[in-house]
């Protein structure tokens, strides 16, 4: 406990106003994961909403969720043809000159009824405007693959799927350096939120990364696969992991009986899983292009697929859903993923190969990671090929002491202590700088 003269007592650990987008669940777990442990470990939580249908997560948790002002998402995706907006502006479809102002007044009233001490966002970016309304410390949950020093460093490569005819000329090392530097200088929504941001005085927003990095960013990443070193910005405690989605968590419970069998049988194995949002036109594509191999294939298919496509040979083992598939990823020799964040992660903590085939530009960044570990390669998802995912298996196969040398390396590295474990621990002492200060 900290003392102010006079002997008053002050509270050593916030009251945290958790503010995921319950629109998604990929942003709305890791929180809730978050809040529990920092529950645990005696804090007060309260969560915020603009509305979203995974509140209910929050439920089991015995949390309370303030409903704000709705998001009107629907209604901005209602409203323009989604597929000609790339994926990464899709999610800011709502904000805009009509939206901000309101949104943030929502913000600012709950922030002041409930009195919280911290206001802790994942994907709310009007609440950085409104937390410093208040002069609240703002604390931003993000990927290490958004921020800037993974742009400042190097690291961003061009993003396949704004690949065309004209762009495909230029050398990648050109391509790479041009969207490092629209990524360092994104101007998108900042005139938007500098209106309201002048209303009430508060610090002009330079670039789009202004609006979406925090006081203080918490990055659900670890270091040793981003590659990055840290900054002033972003110390080395910032980085605190993977939220363990179950990845460190001991396993009970016993494998499938028909995947212990698949995998006895003599040869190579591989796994193929694409995650929750595999591409429809891709994954047909990649499926048939294995029934032409002899490998021991396990495939994991989230979307029901063809009827076609189940007249696979008996290589192939067809399975709508695994328990863990961390541990059918130790147990094959490579794995063929999307790229999505948990299929990364799984691949990384296996210690096998990997291929990655991603289709959007966080699924690339994060094969981009495992690619510089020399623990798997990337191939094109825009231009899939049956031939180069043949290619790339045959390279792993017929180098594999090398790969997998590598990827055991990876994963001695990364961290063994659960993101939410680090995040919870690091609310608290940013909460007790300020009060030093």
């Amino acid at each position: 406990m900290h003392h102010h003269k006079g002997g008053k007592k002050i509270k050593d650990k916030p009251l945290v106003g958790f503010f995921p987008c319950f629109y998604t669940r990929g942003e709305t777990l890791p929180q809730v994961k978050i809040a529990k442990k920092y529950i645990e470990k005696g804090g007060e939580g309260i969560f915020f909403s603009h509305g979203g249908k995974y509140e209910h997560l929050v439920k089991e948790i015995g949390c309370e969720v303030i409903k704000l002002k709705g998001l009107e998402w629907r209604k901005a995706m209602a409203e323009v043809d989604i597929f000609k907006i790339p994926v990464e502006k899709r999610q800011f479809l709502a904000y805009n000159k009509k939206t901000i102002g309101p949104l943030v007044e929502s913000e600012i009233e709950a922030f002041k009824k409930t009195g919280v001490d911290l206001v802790f966002s994942s994907f709310n970016p009007t609440s950085s405007i409104s937390a410093r309304v208040l002069n609240i410390p703002l604390v931003v949950l993000i990927s290490g693959t958004f921020i800037s020093p993974y742009f400042q460093q190097g690291l961003a490569t061009f993003p396949e799927n704004y690949e065309n005819v004209f762009t495909k000329m230029l050398p990648l090392s050109l391509k790479n350096m041009i969207i490092r530097w629209i990524l360092l200088n994104n101007k998108y929504l900042v005139r938007d939120f500098n209106k309201v941001a002048e209303k009430y005085n508060v610090k002009q927003f330079r670039t789009l990364n202004d609006i979406l990095e925090g006081d203080h960013t918490l990055i659900g990443d670890d270091i040793n696969l981003l590659g990055i070193k840290p900054t002033n910005k972003f110390p080395i405690e910032n980085f605190i992991g993977p939220i363990s989605a179950g990845l460190l968590e001991k396993k009970e419970g016993k494998l499938d009986e028909d995947i212990k069998k698949h995998l006895k049988r003599p040869g190579k194995s591989i796994l193929l899983i694409m995650g929750s949002s595999p591409a429809k036109k891709l994954f047909p594509k990649i499926l048939h292009t294995l029934n032409q191999t002899d490998y021991n294939i396990i495939v994991v298919y989230t979307i029901i697929p063809d009827e076609k496509l189940f007249e696979t040979k008996e290589n192939i083992l067809l399975k709508q859903f695994i328990k863990y598939p961390q541990i059918v990823n130790n147990m094959v020799d490579l794995a063929i993923i999307q790229g999505g964040r948990g299929t990364v992660y799984n691949a990384a903590y296996s210690g096998k190969p990997s291929i990655g085939i991603p289709i959007f530009i966080e699924p690339q960044y994060n094969i981009d990671n495992l690619v510089r570990s020399g623990a798997g390669l990337r191939i094109s998802g825009k231009y899939f090929k049956p031939d180069n995912l043949l290619q790339a298996i045959n390279t792993i196969f017929n180098n594999y002491d090398t790969f997998l040398k590598n990827a055991k390396e990876l994963s001695t590295k990364l961290t063994r202590v659960p993101g939410e474990e680090k995040a919870a621990q690091r609310l608290i002492e940013i909460f007790n700088e300020k009060v030093e200060k």
